[in-house]
């Protein structure tokens, strides 16, 4: 594992993982499993999304896993780029984005970059298209 990426997750268990949790009734709600996104995580793994969303910007953002330390690193990252970003920005994001806020290239943080900006990409779009799936994996009441 990338030496940058160790030393951010040792960061993240010392001040305990800044947007881990959840809560209820999001805007977007994302599952990687259910929608098959394998950067996430591995066979086991999972990565769940919730979003706030108002006015079209991303007011809160937090996450749940059970997930490697990449990815637990991965979508700390996440969070912290889009959250107070307008949803056309947030899905523009690109995985450089991930490379400059940690000063690393880690191929194995781009990776899982890619699967989490696909995953979010998704719920943006489902959410500006008014769409609902039963509630799994996107989209809020609402909405």
């Amino acid at each position: 594992m990338d030496e940058a990426v160790i030393r951010y997750y040792r960061r993240l268990l010392r001040t305990r993982f800044e947007h881990a949790g959840s809560f209820e009734n999001p805007s977007i709600f994302l599952d990687s499993v259910v929608e098959q996104i394998a950067h996430c995580g591995n066979i086991g793994n999972y990565m769940q999304l919730y979003l706030r969303v108002a006015n079209n910007t991303i007011e809160d953002i937090q996450y749940i896993c059970s997930c490697p330390p990449a990815s637990n690193v991965a979508v700390e990252i996440l969070c912290a780029l889009v959250k107070g970003k307008a949803l056309d920005e947030a899905a523009g994001l690109k995985r450089q984005a991930f490379f400059q806020f940690l000063g690393s290239e880690s191929e194995e943080l781009g990776e899982k970059a890619e699967g989490l900006l696909e995953l979010l990409k998704r719920g943006i779009s489902r959410y500006k298209n008014g769409g609902n799936d039963g509630g799994t994996s996107a989209v809020a009441p609402g909405k």
